[in-house]
C-alpha cells in the first residue's frame, strides 16, 4: 500500500485528522515608523573614566553587602550585653529604692547612739560563752534526771511487767524527762529575763537612796506610800521577779524530791547514809547550773546589736556583689559597642577607598594622557556627578552606605554612656545611705525617780 503525504508531511504509523486549510494572510497595517534619531560620536575618555567610576561604585557596594554579615553578629553580641548590663543596673537600682542600706545603717546607728553612754559595763556584751554553756548543761541536766524521772513516772503510773507494750510503756514514761527540760528552759529563760530588766533599770537609776532596814521593811510590806516609777517608750518593760523566781524553786524542789525517793527506793548501802543528800546535792546542783547559764545568756541589747551588725554585713555584701558585677558587664557591653563601631568605620573606609582608588587612577591617566573626560574630580558626597542641570536619576551610581544605617541605629540606641550614668547614680545612691549622719546620743539613764 502506498503511503501518502499530508499538507508535504509524510504519513507515518497511524491514521491522520483530515487536513485543514489555512487562513489567508492578513496585512497589518497603521504602523508608522519614524526615522530614527541620529547617533552622537562616544568619546572615548569620558567612557573609559565612567566605567573606572561605574566599576569602583559597583565593587565598593558589594563591600558593603559583604559587611552585613559580621556587622549583624556584632549587632546580636551588642543587644546581648546591653540586656546583661540593664539587668545588672535593675538589680542595682532595686537595691537602692528598697533603701535596704540605709535601713541597715539607720538601725546601726540607732544601737550605737543607745548605748553611747553605756560606760566600761557597755549592755552589748557578747552572749558567749553563756549561750553555750546553757545548751551543754541543759544537756547534762537531762540525762543526769533521765533514770530519776523515768523510774518515778513509771511507779507513778504504776507500769511494770515483763510484757511487750508493758515495756514500750516503761520506756516512754522517760520521755517526760524532755518535757521537764523544755520547762526548765522556758522557766530559766523567763527568769533571766525579768532578772536583766530589773539589773538594767536598777544599775541604770541615775539616783538611789538608801534605805535602812526599817525603812526597807515598811516599804516591803507596803506600809509607806508606794513608789511611783515612770519609763520611757524605748526602755525594757517592767521587771516581774515574783512568778520566775517562785517557779523555778517549785520545779527545782520537784527535781530534789524525786531524786531523793529514786534513792531512797534504791540499795543505800552502796551510796552510804549520806547517799540521798548527795544525789539531790547533784540534782539541785545541775538545775542552778543549767539555771544561771540561762539568766548570764539572756541579752537583749547584744541580740539587738548582733542583728544590726548582721543587716550591715548583709547589705555590705549585697552591694559588693551588685555593683561589681554590673560595672563588668557595662564593661562588656561598651566592648561590644566599640568592636562594632570599629567594624562600621571599617565597612565606610573601605567602601570610600575603593571609588578614591578610582578616581586616583582616572587622575593618573588624566596626567599621563593629557586629555581628561566630563567627570568632574574630586566626587562630592561620593556619588555620580550631576548634569549640566543638577539633576541624578534615582539609578545613578553612589555609594549605598544607607545600608550601614541599621548598625549605625544600634550604635545610637545602645550606647554605654547613658547605662554608665545611671549606674553611677545607683550607686551614688546607695553610698549616700552608708554614710547616713548618725542621729544624736539617747539618753540611755533610766528615767526612774527616788522614792
Amino acid at each position: 500500500m502506498k503511503k501518502t503525504e499530508i499538507n508535504g508531511s509524510p504519513r507515518r504509523d497511524g491514521p491522520r485528522d483530515a487536513p485543514i486549510s489555512c487562513p489567508a494572510h492578513q496585512r497589518v497595517t497603521g504602523i508608522g515608523i519614524g526615522p530614527r534619531p541620529a547617533g552622537r560620536p562616544a568619546d572615548p575618555v569620558d567612557n573609559r573614566e565612567q566605567v573606572t567610576l561605574m566599576r569602583a561604585f559597583a565593587t565598593a557596594n558589594t563591600g558593603l553587602s559583604r559587611a552585613q554579615t559580621p556587622l549583624g553578629e556584632l549587632g546580636s553580641a551588642l543587644l546581648q550585653t546591653y540586656q546583661a548590663a540593664l539587668t545588672a543596673i535593675d538589680a542595682v537600682e532595686r537595691l537602692a529604692v528598697g533603701r535596704t542600706a540605709g535601713e541597715a545603717r539607720r538601725q546601726s546607728a540607732a544601737v550605737r547612739a543607745r548605748h553611747t553612754e553605756d560606760g566600761p559595763e557597755g549592755l552589748r556584751r557578747g552572749r558567749l560563752p553563756w549561750a553555750w554553756l546553757q545548751w551543754c548543761a541543759l544537756g547534762v541536766n537531762s540525762l543526769f534526771d533521765l533514770p530519776f524521772i523515768g523510774e518515778a513516772t513509771a511507779q507513778a503510773l504504776s507500769i511494770g511487767g515483763d510484757g511487750l507494750m508493758d515495756r514500750i510503756a516503761h520506756a516512754l514514761a522517760y520521755l517526760v524527762t524532755f518535757g521537764v527540760a523544755v520547762l526548765q528552759f522556758a522557766l530559766g529563760h523567763l527568769l533571766g529575763r525579768s532578772l536583766f530588766r530589773w539589773r538594767v533599770r536598777v544599775g541604770r537609776r541615775p539616783e538611789r537612796v538608801r534605805r535602812t532596814p526599817r525603812m526597807f521593811w515598811r516599804h516591803l510590806w507596803r506600809l509607806d506610800d508606794p513608789r511611783t516609777e515612770t519609763r520611757r517608750p524605748d526602755d525594757l518593760p517592767w521587771p516581774s521577779l515574783f512568778w520566775p523566781v517562785l517557779a523555778n524553786l517549785l520545779l527545782i524542789t520537784l527535781l530534789a524530791f524525786t531524786a531523793s525517793s529514786r534513792v531512797q527506793q534504791s540499795n543505800t548501802s552502796d551510796f552510804g547514809v549520806g547517799g540521798g543528800l548527795v544525789a539531790v546535792f547533784l540534782v539541785v546542783s545541775l538545775s542552778l547550773a543549767t539555771l544561771a547559764a540561762t539568766v548570764l545568756a539572756h541579752n537583749p541589747y547584744a541580740d539587738s546589736d548582733k542583728e544590726a551588725r548582721s543587716a550591715m554585713t548583709a547589705a555590705r555584701k549585697k552591694v559588693d556583689k551588685l555593683v561589681p558585677r554590673a560595672r563588668e558587664l557595662v564593661v562588656e557591653h561598651s566592648t561590644s559597642w566599640h568592636r562594632l563601631r570599629a567594624a562600621l568605620e571599617r565597612a565606610r573606609v573601605d567602601a570610600y577607598q575603593v571609588v578614591d582608588d578610582a578616581c586616583a587612577l582616572i587622575v593618573e591617566q588624566r596626567a599621563e594622557t593629557a586629555l581628561a573626560g566630563t567627570v568632574d574630580l574630586p566626587l562630592r558626597d561620593y556619588a555620580w556627578p550631576t548634569t549640566k542641570e543638577g539633576e541624578s536619576g534615582a539609578a545613578t551610581p553612589r555609594l549605598r552606605l544607607e545600608i550601614l544605617g541599621q548598625s549605625q541605629a544600634l550604635l545610637h540606641s545602645y550606647a554605654p554612656g547613658p547605662l554608665e550614668d545611671w549606674l553611677e547614680a545607683c550607686v551614688g545612691e546607695l553610698n549616700g545611705q552608708f554614710a547616713l549622719p548618725d542621729p544624736g546620743p539617747a539618753d540611755t539613764a533610766q528615767r526612774i525617780p527616788a522614792p
